[in-house]
């Protein structure tokens, strides 16, 4: 009778290295680079412009156009990039709700209507709140002080930038990446409020170093850090951030047509 043959011993089933999301470091550098690419392409573009102004001056528009021009490619260009970016350094955390995930996935549709809801509300009690700090001075904001010399139609060109394209960079780097590791780190309420206090920091540059309009974009920030932590979505942050600054957008045309 023959020897039984021994069994092959099969070979290990190799286990998947854990999902590790980037650093609070490289999540502030990645902000940094968002700013750093604004400048870096805002000058570029404009030097370009300027030059083609020169050579064709029948061919291209009037300065303030140009502006706006320059800022609709500057605000495209460096938030594909940025998106691109974090996108592929988060892997497949970047579908997950979880704390250390960016958040893109389908949410539970009433947070959707809570985000949009929040954002009519951040614009609005925002807007009073930069009124009574300010007082009798005035608030504005670089881009808008601009465009109010350009044509209604490059005026109008530059709505889907700033209510669509730039909270969606905005809400990628400091409700995904930012937000993401301050929660592993500090817990979800030190998280919102502090990435909320660097989200308005940031737009002092803008603001013209007002200090008075950074609180409404804190609040903005918070409603919107609150959002992703409880709905597990970026995406109902991202309705709210759309909704503030339609809202705005609105309140801009409306006293550009007044003035």
């Amino acid at each position: 009778m023959p020897h039984d043959l021994p069994l092959a011993t099969p070979p290990p089933v190799p286990v998947a290295a854990p999902v590790r999301a980037p650093g609070l470091v490289e999540a502030i550098l990645t902000i940094l680079a968002y700013f750093a690419l604004q400048v870096g392409f805002g000058v570029g573009f404009k030097l370009s412009t300027d030059l083609l102004a020169r050579w064709f001056p029948d061919a291209m528009p009037d300065a303030p156009d140009r502006i706006i021009l320059v800022v609709m490619a500057t605000v495209a260009l460096s938030t594909w990039l940025i998106v691109h970016v974090v996108l592929r350094r988060w892997g497949p955390l970047a579908r997950s709700g979880d704390a250390l995930g960016l958040g893109f996935r389908e949410p539970d549709g009433k947070f959707i209507a809570i985000g949009a809801g929040l954002g009519i509300a951040a614009a609005i009690l925002g807007g009073l709140l930069t009124q009574w700090l300010a007082g009798d001075r005035a608030v504005s904001q670089t881009v808008t002080e601009i465009a109010d010399k350009a044509h209604l139609g490059m005026r109008m060109a530059l709505v889907p930038v700033a209510v669509l394209v730039g909270p969606l960079v905005e809400e990628v780097l400091f409700r995904g990446a930012l937000l993401a590791r301050l929660r592993v780190r500090l817990g979800d309420g030190w998280a919102i409020a502090i990435s909320s206090v660097i989200f308005g920091a940031v737009h002092l540059p803008d603001l013209g170093w007002l200090w008075y309009a950074v609180p409404n974009l804190i609040l903005v920030g918070v409603f919107c850090g609150w959002l992703r932590v409880r709905s597990g979505s970026i995406w109902p942050a991202y309705v709210a951030h759309a909704a503030n600054n339609g809202l705005a957008v609105m309140a801009w045309f409306s006293a550009t047509a007044a003035g």
